[in-house]
Protein backbone atom coordinates (compact mmCIF):
# COMPACT_ATOMS: atom_id res chain seq x y z
CA UNK A 1 0.00 0.00 0.00
CA UNK A 2 1.32 2.92 -0.98
CA UNK A 3 2.16 5.99 1.21
CA UNK A 4 -0.83 8.00 -0.51
CA UNK A 5 -3.26 5.14 0.04
CA UNK A 6 -2.25 5.07 3.08
CA UNK A 7 -3.41 8.32 3.96
CA UNK A 8 -7.07 8.10 2.06
CA UNK A 9 -7.70 5.18 4.18
CA UNK A 10 -6.55 7.16 7.26
CA UNK A 11 -9.01 10.01 6.16
CA UNK A 12 -11.91 7.49 5.72
CA UNK A 13 -11.51 6.25 8.91
CA UNK A 14 -10.85 9.26 10.76
CA UNK A 15 -14.30 10.60 8.78
CA UNK A 16 -16.50 7.62 9.36
CA UNK A 17 -15.39 7.99 13.23
CA UNK A 18 -16.40 11.92 13.07
CA UNK A 19 -19.69 10.90 11.43
CA UNK A 20 -20.20 8.14 13.81
CA UNK A 21 -19.75 10.73 17.13
CA UNK A 22 -21.86 13.20 15.11
CA UNK A 23 -24.58 10.22 14.89
CA UNK A 24 -24.08 9.52 18.50
CA UNK A 25 -24.93 13.04 19.81
CA UNK A 26 -28.23 13.32 17.41
CA UNK A 27 -29.38 10.32 18.92
CA UNK A 28 -28.60 11.92 22.34
CA UNK A 29 -30.30 15.23 21.11
CA UNK A 30 -33.28 13.20 20.12
CA UNK A 31 -33.55 11.00 23.01
CA UNK A 32 -33.44 14.32 25.60
CA UNK A 33 -36.50 15.09 23.80
CA UNK A 34 -38.48 11.90 25.04
CA UNK A 35 -37.90 10.19 21.60
CA UNK A 36 -36.33 6.92 20.56
CA UNK A 37 -34.00 7.48 17.41
CA UNK A 38 -34.32 4.78 15.98
CA UNK A 39 -31.43 5.78 12.91
CA UNK A 40 -29.25 8.37 11.70
CA UNK A 41 -28.02 8.03 8.45
CA UNK A 42 -26.11 9.93 5.17
CA UNK A 43 -28.12 10.00 2.32
CA UNK A 44 -26.26 11.44 -1.13
CA UNK A 45 -29.19 10.01 -3.16
CA UNK A 46 -30.93 13.54 -3.89
CA UNK A 47 -27.94 16.09 -2.21
CA UNK A 48 -26.38 15.69 0.79
CA UNK A 49 -29.13 15.39 4.01
CA UNK A 50 -29.03 13.76 7.61
CA UNK A 51 -32.00 11.44 7.90
CA UNK A 52 -33.53 10.61 11.50
CA UNK A 53 -35.87 8.11 12.10
CA UNK A 54 -37.82 9.10 15.47
CA UNK A 55 -40.49 6.98 17.31
CA UNK A 56 -42.54 7.02 20.02
CA UNK A 57 -44.75 5.12 22.04
CA UNK A 58 -48.67 5.79 20.40
CA UNK A 59 -46.40 7.08 17.11
CA UNK A 60 -45.07 10.41 15.84
CA UNK A 61 -46.89 12.69 13.96
CA UNK A 62 -45.52 15.85 12.52
CA UNK A 63 -45.38 18.24 15.25
CA UNK A 64 -43.12 15.83 16.97
CA UNK A 65 -40.91 15.71 13.64
CA UNK A 66 -40.46 19.36 13.75
CA UNK A 67 -39.87 19.36 17.01
CA UNK A 68 -36.34 17.53 16.81
CA UNK A 69 -35.96 18.86 13.41
CA UNK A 70 -35.80 22.28 15.54
CA UNK A 71 -33.41 21.22 18.32
CA UNK A 72 -31.35 18.98 15.60
CA UNK A 73 -30.33 22.22 13.65
CA UNK A 74 -30.31 24.25 16.81
CA UNK A 75 -27.33 22.01 17.95
CA UNK A 76 -26.20 21.39 14.52
CA UNK A 77 -26.03 24.98 14.10
CA UNK A 78 -24.26 25.62 17.52
CA UNK A 79 -21.04 23.23 16.62
CA UNK A 80 -21.03 24.74 13.13
CA UNK A 81 -20.21 28.23 14.59
CA UNK A 82 -18.02 26.51 17.02
CA UNK A 83 -16.18 25.00 14.17
CA UNK A 84 -16.47 21.60 15.47
CA UNK A 85 -14.59 18.79 13.57
CA UNK A 86 -17.94 16.62 14.14
CA UNK A 87 -19.62 18.41 11.07
CA UNK A 88 -16.25 18.64 8.42
CA UNK A 89 -17.14 17.91 4.90
CA UNK A 90 -21.15 18.72 5.88
CA UNK A 91 -20.67 22.46 6.81
CA UNK A 92 -23.56 24.35 5.23
CA UNK A 93 -24.43 21.66 2.77
CA UNK A 94 -26.88 19.14 3.91
CA UNK A 95 -30.76 18.88 4.50
CA UNK A 96 -32.05 17.65 7.76
CA UNK A 97 -35.19 15.04 7.52
CA UNK A 98 -37.28 13.88 10.20
CA UNK A 99 -39.58 11.21 10.16
CA UNK A 100 -41.56 8.02 11.80
CA UNK A 101 -39.91 4.71 10.83
CA UNK A 102 -43.31 3.89 9.51
CA UNK A 103 -45.50 0.99 9.38
CA UNK A 104 -43.02 -1.15 7.92
CA UNK A 105 -39.74 -0.13 10.58
CA UNK A 106 -36.80 -0.65 9.62
CA UNK A 107 -34.59 -3.07 11.73
CA UNK A 108 -31.31 -1.83 12.19
CA UNK A 109 -29.76 -3.34 15.28
CA UNK A 110 -30.41 -7.17 17.08
CA UNK A 111 -31.69 -5.19 19.58
CA UNK A 112 -34.56 -4.14 17.06
CA UNK A 113 -35.15 -7.89 16.47
CA UNK A 114 -35.21 -8.25 20.16
CA UNK A 115 -37.86 -5.93 20.47
CA UNK A 116 -40.15 -7.19 17.80
CA UNK A 117 -39.54 -10.77 18.73
CA UNK A 118 -43.45 -12.69 17.64
CA UNK A 119 -43.72 -10.07 14.60
CA UNK A 120 -43.30 -10.41 11.20
CA UNK A 121 -40.41 -9.57 9.08
CA UNK A 122 -38.67 -9.57 5.96
CA UNK A 123 -35.16 -10.09 5.76
CA UNK A 124 -32.06 -9.10 2.46
CA UNK A 125 -29.19 -10.81 3.69
CA UNK A 126 -25.58 -10.34 2.04
CA UNK A 127 -24.92 -13.15 0.97
CA UNK A 128 -26.93 -16.44 0.44
CA UNK A 129 -28.20 -18.68 3.38
CA UNK A 130 -29.91 -22.09 2.40
CA UNK A 131 -29.42 -20.50 -1.10
CA UNK A 132 -31.46 -17.26 -0.90
CA UNK A 133 -30.89 -13.75 -0.29
CA UNK A 134 -34.44 -12.98 0.71
CA UNK A 135 -36.68 -14.00 3.53
CA UNK A 136 -39.29 -13.90 5.35
CA UNK A 137 -41.06 -14.97 8.59
CA UNK A 138 -41.48 -14.49 12.09
CA UNK A 139 -39.10 -13.71 14.45
CA UNK A 140 -38.84 -16.60 16.93
CA UNK A 141 -35.48 -15.25 18.78
CA UNK A 142 -32.74 -12.03 18.75
CA UNK A 143 -30.10 -14.03 20.37
CA UNK A 144 -28.00 -10.96 21.75
CA UNK A 145 -25.29 -12.92 23.19
CA UNK A 146 -24.83 -15.26 19.90
CA UNK A 147 -25.62 -12.44 17.13
CA UNK A 148 -27.95 -15.16 15.95
CA UNK A 149 -32.24 -14.14 14.74
CA UNK A 150 -34.06 -16.93 14.56
CA UNK A 151 -37.00 -16.83 12.02
CA UNK A 152 -39.90 -19.14 11.08
CA UNK A 153 -40.45 -19.38 7.52
CA UNK A 154 -44.28 -20.53 7.55
CA UNK A 155 -44.86 -21.25 3.93
CA UNK A 156 -41.49 -23.98 4.40
CA UNK A 157 -42.75 -24.99 7.94
CA UNK A 158 -39.04 -24.47 9.39
CA UNK A 159 -37.47 -22.46 11.83
CA UNK A 160 -34.38 -20.42 9.67
CA UNK A 161 -31.19 -19.37 11.91
CA UNK A 162 -29.77 -16.46 10.77
CA UNK A 163 -26.10 -14.61 11.56
CA UNK A 164 -26.75 -10.84 12.45
CA UNK A 165 -23.50 -10.16 10.32
CA UNK A 166 -25.21 -11.13 6.43
CA UNK A 167 -28.52 -9.50 7.42
CA UNK A 168 -28.32 -6.82 4.78
CA UNK A 169 -31.26 -4.65 6.07
CA UNK A 170 -34.83 -5.96 7.66
CA UNK A 171 -37.63 -4.45 8.13
CA UNK A 172 -41.54 -5.20 9.84
CA UNK A 173 -44.02 -6.52 7.51
CA UNK A 174 -47.34 -5.73 8.13
CA UNK A 175 -50.02 -8.25 7.19
CA UNK A 176 -52.06 -7.44 4.07
CA UNK A 177 -49.13 -4.70 2.76
CA UNK A 178 -47.57 -7.27 0.56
Amino acid sequence: MSARERKEKQERIERQERRSELFKLIAEKVESLGYECVHVALNNSSGLSIQILIDLLGGINLDDCERVSKAVNLMLDKLDEEGSEYLAGLRGRYYLEVSSPGIERPLFSIEHYKRFESRDVRIRLAEPLDGRRNLTGKIILADEKNKIIKIYIKEEEREMAVPFNIIKGGNLKEEGLG
